[in-house]
């Protein structure tokens, strides 16, 4: 079962994000609590961990216990939805939709290139804006569409 957490102590836009973005790919919202890493891996399968990193929000996928994505985003908006419900991801970044489609209900869209589109509860829509990955991180995603 897919599952979204959040860090230890997220700021409720954080957990906002995060409930709804389990809620777009059909998982389940776990609160971490002080739950390390390692224990949360073993709550589900693929594992996305949603934090902070300076003035970036970070969503981590892990797949068997494996990083297989690290993705920056500069932020996000919500709005009003006003088209029909759409479950899974969206994005016109051809690197995020390789590094997510194995394990991802993502498609390919002519959305931007740096942004992810979501469908959340109570008809909400988010545009997450990807960003350049910051200098001196790893990650498995560079960002940069070429």
């Amino acid at each position: 079962m897919k599952l979204v957490t959040t860090s230890r102590k997220p700021a409720p836009e954080l957990r906002t994000l995060g409930k709804d973005l389990a809620f777009a790919l059909g998982g389940k919202y776990s609160p971490r609590g002080k739950a390390g890493v390692d224990e949360v891996l073993s709550w589900g399968d693929p594992v996305l961990v949603v934090s902070r990193r300076g003035r970036k929000t970070l969503i981590e996928t892990y797949v068997s216990g494996e990083s297989i994505s690290g993705i920056f985003l500069s932020g996000f908006s919500v709005s009003r939805r006003d088209v029909p419900l759409e479950k899974g991801l969206r994005t016109g970044s051809e690197k995020v939709y390789h590094e997510l489609a194995e394990c991802l209900d993502i498609t390919r869209t002519d959305a931007g290139a740096k942004e992810i589109l979501f469908h959340g509860a109570q008809a909400k829509g988010y545009v997450l804006r990807i960003a350049e990955r910051p200098p001196g991180t790893q990650s498995s995603v560079s960002h940069q569409d070429e």
